[in-house]
């Protein structure tokens, strides 16, 4: 699922986008698995999930993204939380590699330098294509 954490709050995006699904492919190219598989639960929908994984791969989500789109108040309450998902378990993706997918640490944080740019919260600050193409990963 490569969707981005913007479009389920309805904000305004824009190719930045694309590096964002840079991210996930790259991550489903390197280990065969989706990088974010979300479901619904008891309490909370499939979105929510989906917004709760991007926050325990990458960490929480800045409270003024989380807050400015047009569904905010649907997922976050007013100091930027998830409303129904209280619990996060905080696993980055160096870490994913290595335990689950059994990446020696160098590799798996190699990986996770030329990734988690590209999976930014803030459009603003994520990596550009540019960035990626120079990236010390994709040149070895």
């Amino acid at each position: 699922m490569w969707f981005l954490h913007l479009v389920f709050v309805h904000c305004r995006y824009d190719t930045s986008a694309d590096i964002w699904s840079l991210g996930c492919m790259t991550f489903e190219l390197l280990t065969g698995d989706l990088l974010f598989d979300p479901r619904a639960g008891e309490d909370y929908d499939r979105d929510e999930d989906h917004l709760a994984m991007f926050q325990e791969l990458l960490g929480k989500m800045p409270k003024k993204l989380a807050l400015e789109g047009k569904y905010s108040k649907q997922f976050f309450d007013k100091k930027g939380n998830l409303k129904h998902i209280k619990t996060l378990k905080f696993w980055p993706v160096q870490d994913v590699l290595v335990e689950k997918y059994h990446y020696s640490k160098e590799d798996a944080q190699a990986v996770a330098d030329f990734m988690t740019p590209l999976l930014d919260f803030d459009p603003k600050s994520r990596s550009t294509a540019l960035d990626a193409l120079r990236s010390k990963w994709l040149n070895e």
